[in-house]
């Protein structure tokens, strides 16, 4: 707390709310902050910390560098004066345009519901504050990107209402974390028992820190569980371009007419130009929305939160040069983001350490859970704190508001010799610590890691399958459950099916069943 060092009291400084910000959890801040301080490069400072815990998309700002080297691009009028607190009308237009085609959107999207602000975070504070009262909450599930928290809570004053999803495979679930329309109504319900004012859902998709993706069905879901009670639905999409493998799709909330969404009304949805397009430091990202009361709110309040006039004519001129976004720039990223990745899960599966095998995103989520020496958060920061001291930077779980210690977030989205040197150094750490006496705690004592090499299925996203030696009857079950739920030939060969085509097999099958009942 700040105090006055000459009144002799405790007369404060500065505000209590502004105390309050100074003294939030930083646990990703402060690995980030280590990272500027010491930063890795492999001609001057080879002994630098490499950083692999920060979701920048470093592998393509020399593509995006040498586009904005290679136009000509004048400065005008419009660009020094004042603007439309919505945003530039040709960015709007052009972001309007650029997301129908990306996400494949079952209709056009209307520039007029485009709001332009400095930054999807921006964007999820200006939603908190329309959305919801001062300590009403908002549902997200766990782990979540580390910032939802300030986002919400900072200024807003909009709290988090978490609930944790888990790495192990539960009745109905197919894949780690995976989030089901039983799990939100068993959080709602909690909140409500414990007198939390819910207000709305916000859902990452494509996932960060796990890269997981929604089906067209887990969306209509998730859609309907907020229609049912009355929640506003914020749609975070701001990964919706890093999808690297080519059999995979993302399903954005777009692919649904206007008629098909339960509750327009009450449906938001978030990108950026950061983590797609690498240019984080520009900030600008958007909300488009059906609600035009929300629309009118912004007319009057952005004006704190607009991005520069210039950055916005640059990004719509870029937008509208189809020749680099899409035939140069989208196609280049994610070729290297696949490259990036493979080169992460190989060092992985040499470890021996497993993974989610994802295929979106910038980053892998990892289980160094055998690796602690306990099964505690202080065991966790000890690991991280091993990495830190071999110079490489990853995330630890704590950062995403977990509830299982030892989980670690690696952004691969780097050059690739940059990618293979943080391997290494994570190897050197994990090698070291495997050649140890291991001790009583999470390495011989609590759950052991479950899952997760691998990618299978056709929902749309990845389903996991166990590929690390786990060979425990739990393991084994788990592969054979999800096996089983990603079965082509079961999903051809259904009972109906047999029946149809097998009339009188299954009349004597039935009489056989009903003799024996008797």
């Amino acid at each position: 707390m700040a105090t006055s060092s000459h009144s002799g009291g405790d007369e404060r400084l500065l505000s209590e709310r502004a105390c309050g910000i100074s003294g939030a959890d930083n646990a990703m801040t402060n690995g980030f902050i280590l990272c500027l301080e010491d930063p890795y490069d492999p001609e001057k400072r080879p002994q630098g910390i490499i950083n692999m815990g920060v979701s920048e998309n470093y592998v393509m700002h020399d593509v995006m560098k040498d586009w904005f080297n290679s136009i000509n691009f004048q400065w005008e009028n419009s660009m020094i004066t004042y603007n439309n607190y919505l945003g530039v009308y040709e960015l709007r237009e052009a972001l309007a345009e650029f997301l129908t085609e990306h996400t494949k959107a079952a209709e056009p999207l209307n520039p007029e519901q485009v709001i332009v602000m400095n930054g999807g975070d921006t964007c999820m504070e200006a939603l908190g504050f329309c959305l919801a009262e001062p300590n009403d909450a908002i549902l997200c599930p766990t782990p979540y990107y580390g910032a939802i928290k300030a986002n919400f809570g900072m200024r807003a004053q909009v709290n988090i209402f978490p609930f944790h999803l888990s790495s192990q495979i539960g009745p109905g679930d197919t894949s780690p974390f995976q989030l089901t329309i039983a799990k939100l109504e068993a959080a709602l319900k909690e909140a409500k028992e414990q007198n939390v004012n819910i207000r709305a859902l916000i859902v990452v998709n494509p996932h960060n820190p796990t890269g997981d993706m929604l089906t067209k069905q887990e969306v209509l879901d998730i859609l309907m569980f907020c229609k049912r009670h009355s929640l506003h639905v914020i749609m975070d999409e701001v990964y919706m371009l890093t999808v690297f493998n080519k059999d995979v799709e993302h399903f954005s909330v777009f692919r649904l007419k206007t008629s098909e969404l339960p509750d327009p009304q009450r449906t938001h949805f978030i990108y950026s130009f950061s983590k797609d397009f690498s240019l984080s430091a520009l900030r600008v990202g958007c909300i488009y929305t059906w609600n035009q009361e929300l629309i009118e709110i912004c007319k009057y309040m952005l004006c704190f939160q607009q991005s520069a006039a210039y950055i916005q004519y640059l990004l719509a001129k870029m937008l509208r040069d189809k020749d680099f976004v899409c035939k140069k720039y989208l196609p280049t990223c994610q070729q290297k983001l696949s490259d990036s990745h493979q080169c992460v899960t190989d060092a992985l599966d040499e470890l021996n350490v497993p993974y989610l095998c994802r295929s979106a995103g910038l980053f892998v989520w990892a289980d160094f859970r055998k690796y602690l020496s306990t099964n505690t958060f202080e065991a966790e920061k000890e690991l991280l704190e091993r990495f830190l001291a071999n110079k490489v930077y990853i995330t630890q779980s704590v950062a995403f508001y977990g509830n299982e210690p030892g989980w670690f977030r690696i952004i691969f989205s780097r050059n690739q010799q940059d990618v293979k040197k943080g391997m290494e150094r994570i190897t050197e750490v994990i090698r070291a610590i495997g050649s140890q006496p291991h001790h009583e705690g999470a390495v011989n004592g609590a759950a052991q890691p479950l899952a997760l090499n691998g990618s299978t299925g056709d929902k749309g996203a990845d389903a996991a399958v166990v590929k690390t030696g786990d060979s425990s009857l739990e393991g084994l079950l788990s592969q054979l459950h999800v096996q089983i739920k990603d079965s082509d030939w079961l999903k051809e060969n259904t009972t109906d099916q047999w029946k149809s085509t097998n009339p009188e097999t299954f009349k004597a099958f039935m009489q056989e069943i009903d003799g024996g009942d008797k």
